[in-house]
């Protein structure tokens, strides 16, 4: 039997498939297209014939998914097969490292259950399980589910305490690759201003008005500009302290929000998050020996990127 998912808008959508894409970001926007012209979509009861319909906040979504796999469920497919071909960049009897793609959380939350990273390191590794005194073994930092790139991961407790200290005393350096929008001021610099969550969302964060503000903590990114374009730039960045939300936090504060970033810019700027790990650096807490990591930068930067070149070239 088709399974149906009822969905409550939560904010004003200017197009209903661009709803979906946030709610079930590991569908296909063919996926999506094909589920509107089949009319397994109603909003309000009423059948969404085509993509541009507006929703509205508080707009009851009914989605019917075809059910002809009794795996097969939204979301859950796309992620299975993520799993298949998740990309190892580093292992050994310690650690795992591993490019992960955009669109999967590194750890359950708060929501609709979705399968994590954890899920498939548990899966695939059932000896963190041993891992005492906490529910996310083997986690000892994360990534925002729309970041793709390197993420670390321990495969005993004692390498998981040490990787965490390590993050904690900063000896962990880490490089992301972006695409924000406009320019930057300068072509290389310092943003050194400190994070407090908001008062009013408390799922965003933001930089306090007030330089003394007792809730805020230290946060600083450095930053330089590799690419500019009319209306976007392509730049690396280093944070050199870990707060949830830095990157996405200081360039948006600086007027050069991450293009695709539904919290802290513009969400349909680019088809996802464009921020990515690309490169990682730290001794080895058991033998000690530097280990250096890349990500290449995801296809899809550099197809917007060539995009833009390419119209240049035309319009002269």
């Amino acid at each position: 039997m088709p399974k149906k998912i009822i969905l409550k808008a939560k904010k004003k959508y200017s197009r209903i498939d661009h709803f979906l894409k946030e709610s079930f970001p590991h569908l296909s926007r063919s996926k999506i297209k094909k589920l509107i012209e089949e009319n397994r979509v109603l909003i309000n009861t009423k059948t969404a014939r085509k993509k541009h319909i507006v929703v509205s906040a508080n707009d009851v979504v009914e989605i019917e998914y075809p059910n002809t796999d009794s795996s097969d469920s939204i979301g859950e497919k796309e992620i299975n097969q993520t799993e298949i071909h998740l990309k190892k960049l580093f292992e050994d009897e310690h650690l795992l490292i591993i490019d992960k793609p955009a669109g999967i959380s590194v750890h359950p939350g708060a929501g609709r259950p979705q399968k994590t990273i954890l899920d498939i390191f548990k899966a695939r590794y059932p000896q963190i399980e041993k891992i005492k005194n906490t529910d996310r073994p083997g986690i000892v930092h994360r990534l925002d589910k729309d970041t793709s790139g390197i993420l670390i991961l321990a495969k005993d407790q004692s390498t998981m305490k040490q990787m965490q200290k390590r993050f904690k005393k900063r000896e962990i350096k880490k490089e992301y690759l972006a695409l924000i929008s406009g320019k930057m001021r300068y072509k290389n610099g310092t943003i050194d201003s400190p994070i407090v969550r908001h008062r009013k969302d408390r799922k965003k964060f933001t930089v306090p008005y007030q330089e003394n503000n007792e809730k805020s903590r230290k946060a600083v990114t450095e930053y330089s500009v590799l690419l500019e374009f009319n209306d976007f730039s392509y730049i690396r960045l280093t944070p050199l302290t870990g707060r949830t939300h830095q990157l996405r936090v200081h360039l948006s504060h600086y007027g050069n929000p991450i293009l695709g970033d539904p919290i802290y810019g513009k969400l349909h700027s680019f088809e996802r998050l464009a921020l990515h790990a690309t490169r990682v650096e730290f001794h080895h807490p058991v033998t000690r020996n530097l280990i250096t990591v890349n990500s290449i930068l995801p296809l899809l930067f550099s197809k917007y990127m060539q995009s833009e070149i390419q119209k240049k070239k035309f319009s002269k």
